[in-house]
């Protein structure tokens, strides 16, 4: 019987890590990727998502080693939270690494309701068929919590998952060795108003 691989872009936020166990509680195996992109919140954000990776591991025998990508070796400066081309450069990164190892598929947790242009259902249509027609083999691109609210996607999602070790944040910092976010910035708002929403 053959065993179903997926690579799955992980960052440790709220929806990657509920892709995460989502692909694990299915049996699949599971090739977890960071891709460092230069952004100054990368260092702690993946040393959090290091954190959450061997705490997953614990439970999961079918997760595999967090590979790290790595595009920009100097810091990118961010004036606003549009990235141009974010998605498509991740999932670029991804579909190479995953590729070169005979994996097909890659989840990522994209809701689609924010008024980016790489973030809804038909542009990653779109660049599923360009990585399949320019690796002239199939590729699959999931999205499985596309439409969701992040309150959503934790009531729906996230039974089992550490929800509050998960972690999103532009500005984060170290007190006494441990990570803390900023707690102002919009994707930390945006973390806690979910978490507030639910039951």
């Amino acid at each position: 019987m053959s065993v179903c691989k997926i690579g799955i872009l992980f960052s440790g936020g709220v929806e990657s890590t509920c892709l995460l166990y989502y692909y694990l509680g299915k049996n699949y195996l599971v090739y977890p990727i960071y891709v460092r992109c230069g952004f100054p919140w990368e260092r702690l954000e993946l040393e959090n998502a290091r954190n959450l990776w061997h705490i997953t591991k614990g439970r999961y025998k079918n997760l595999m080693p967090l590979a790290v990508v790595s595009l920009h070796r100097k810091r990118v400066k961010l004036n606003s939270l549009f990235i141009p081309l974010r998605n498509m450069t991740l999932i670029l990164s991804c579909a190479n690494l995953l590729l070169s190892k005979g994996i097909k598929e890659l989840a990522i947790g994209s809701l689609g309701i924010y008024p980016f242009p790489d973030n809804n259902s038909e542009y990653l249509k779109q660049v599923e068929k360009l990585i399949s027609s320019g690796a002239k083999q199939d590729f699959k691109l999931h999205a499985p919590f596309m439409g969701l609210e992040k309150a959503q996607v934790i009531e729906k999602f996230g039974k089992g998952v550490p929800i509050e070790l998960t972690f999103s944040c532009i500005r984060p910092r170290k007190v006494k060795g441990r990570i803390v976010s900023c707690g102002a910035c919009e994707k930390c708002k945006e973390r806690q108003e979910a978490i507030s929403l639910l039951p």
